[in-house]
């Protein structure tokens, strides 16, 4: 009977203690709904410039470009950024995040072979403003506030002392960029604005043109990436693009209201020009008549190594093509006329054996299915700020209380 009367007297009056802590935990939100915090570190990109291994080492086997295993780490950059957080509810949060980075790329820093003849480079800033919904998985835990120990010297804080939490988020935002690249091709290492030079021929032709043809082997039709003819800004991309940013973070606290935190995030774009590289190589007599050598001498067409082989002039011409016509086919040198019967039979009548660049116009420069990305790893530092009195007691809101009438 008295073990029992115990039990009781220590469910009376521990009951209210362990309501109040688990209203506590639930709704402590209500009285700390605002955060913020500023972080800086580590940025890079998924571009066509650049990249990791060659393609036979690749873990993704005809393409060298294995999502985080193509990133090149002797290109990695810096990013700050500062966030506000509000909280819906205790695991929900809306942060508003604006963020400023580098991002660069260089094909010298890849070892697949076609990229690194290619031998293009970039840089370009990142100003972005992104809206994220936050939802914690795992809440992080203060422990104690005053450390206290029981007499067995035990402490009587949080059974974790670590008290880690972890958050996922996603969202929607936009970002500003202009990439610059240097003139790796000979001579003084210049460095060039590369959006107004339109190295791909963006704007400088009809959409239509023979020259957007449909690449059926690769599954591409030139066309759907083609830019308007125009001799205006319009002809080319914008220097403003969409980014959909997703990540996780762990967050530790060391006060009640501040703490630090490691974040990654990774934001897919719907953009290929980071890099200023998408398509094909262009003809070099337009470019040149567009931005002198500068355009031409970025854009890498007919720049680098030359190889032996055969090409059939007859595709784009009804006869071997004038001397002065060698270059814009990415021909070095023509020489005698493929007529064996059985070559003939084979591939048909107009083969020439040539000297040709791999760089030349009309080969692949880049791949427009596959959108640019980049990414930041932040270690930030956050600080929640209390409501007033008068936001308490909404928190409290939800309790109420019945007096009894004493007459």
């Amino acid at each position: 009977m008295k073990k029992s009367i115990v039990i009781f007297f220590l469910i009376g009056v521990l009951s209210p203690v362990l309501l109040e802590a688990q209203f506590y935990n639930r709704n402590t939100y209500r009285t700390q709904r605002n955060e913020i915090s500023f972080g800086v570190g580590a940025s890079s990109c998924l571009t066509d410039v650049g990249g990791g291994k060659d393609v036979e080492e690749s873990l993704f086997g005809n393409y060298a470009r294995g999502f985080l295993w193509d990133i090149n780490t002797d290109q990695t950059k810096y990013v700050a950024n500062f966030s506000y957080k509000y909280y819906l509810k205790s695991k929900i949060g809306f942060k508003i995040n604006l963020a400023y980075a580098k991002i660069s790329g260089d094909d010298k820093s890849t070892t697949d072979p076609s990229r690194m003849n290619r031998n293009l480079n970039f840089e370009t800033t990142i100003i972005e403003g992104s809206a994220l919904f936050e939802w914690t998985i795992t809440t992080e835990k203060t422990g104690n506030r005053y450390n206290l120990k029981n007499k067995f010297g035990k402490s009587i804080g949080a059974k974790n002392p670590l008290g880690f939490g972890f958050y996922v988020f996603g969202g929607i935002g936009g970002f500003y960029y202009n990439p610059f690249g240097v003139n790796n091709f000979g001579g003084a290492k210049t460095k060039f604005e590369l959006r107004p030079l339109r190295t791909e021929g963006q704007g400088l032709i009809e959409s239509n043109d023979a020259f957007y043809v449909n690449d059926v082997a690769l599954g591409i039709n030139y066309q759907d990436y083609a830019f308007p003819m125009s001799k205006g800004k319009q002809g080319t991309y914008s220097k403003f693009a969409i980014c959909a940013p997703v990540g996780f973070g762990i967050k530790k606290s060391f006060h009640s209201t501040a703490g630090i935190k490691l974040e990654a995030g990774f934001r897919f774009t719907n953009t290929d020009y980071l890099d200023d590289v998408s398509t094909r190589y262009f003809s070099p007599e337009k470019l040149r008549e567009w931005g002198a050598d500068n355009s031409y001498t970025m854009s890498g067409v007919n720049q680098q190594l030359n190889d032996d082989g055969f090409f059939n002039v007859n595709v784009r011409y009804s006869e071997a093509p004038a001397t002065n016509q060698f270059e814009e086919l990415g021909i070095v040198n023509i020489s005698n006329e493929l007529t064996s019967s059985e070559f003939v039979a084979t591939y048909g009548e107009g083969w020439y054996n040539v000297d040709f660049y791999d760089t030349s116009p009309g080969q692949i420069r880049g791949n427009p299915k596959n959108l640019d990305s980049y990414m930041f790893v932040t270690l930030s530092a956050y600080k929640k700020f209390k409501n007033t009195q008068k936001a308490f007691k909404v928190a409290n809101s939800g309790f109420k209380r019945r007096i009894k009438a004493s007459f």
